[in-house]
């Protein structure tokens, strides 16, 4: 056989072999690389909410200080400490409970508020996922020496 028709035949055999393989990287794709992918975005799905819990946290604990800090007495700063700790989480997907600290209430003193928010963790599915996550906050205000009251 001449050499340039034993290559032209070489060359349907290749073709051919490779007809025969083609798309099996598609359905490797789809079998091996897209659960993969799905597992990963669930994944940032339950970061992103672990850190919004905790961001939460902080926020409704800094509310609470706030308030704590503006009310007159002792007693109505626990009260203002937890109905903004109550409003600040209300319609959200967490609930917290604040723990008023007010022995230096006094005009130059502080208070501190400490929070403890809890979140449902098992809303996306993901196995081997708890139920629910704590984060806990804390914030301390300065109370105004200029303060009509104590």
């Amino acid at each position: 056989m001449s050499s340039a028709v034993y290559g032209s035949l070489r060359g349907v055999g290749r073709r051919l072999r490779v007809a025969g393989d083609r798309g099996s990287v598609t359905s490797e794709m789809v079998v091996f690389v897209v659960p993969f992918l799905i597992v990963m975005a669930m994944f940032v799905v339950f970061c992103g909410r672990a850190a919004s819990v905790a961001i939460d946290a902080h926020a409704v604990a800094s509310a609470a200080a706030r308030a704590a800090a503006d009310a007159p007495t002792p007693a109505t700063a626990r009260t203002a400490a937890t109905r903004a700790a109550n409003a600040m989480a209300s319609g959200s997907r967490f609930n917290c409970t604040a723990t008023t600290d007010t022995g230096q209430f006094r005009r130059g003193g502080s208070v501190t508020v400490r929070v403890a928010c809890v979140m449902r963790m098992d809303d996306p599915g993901l196995p081997g996922v708890g139920a629910t996550k704590t984060a806990n906050a804390s914030a301390t205000e300065p109370i105004d020496i200029y303060r009509a009251g104590t």
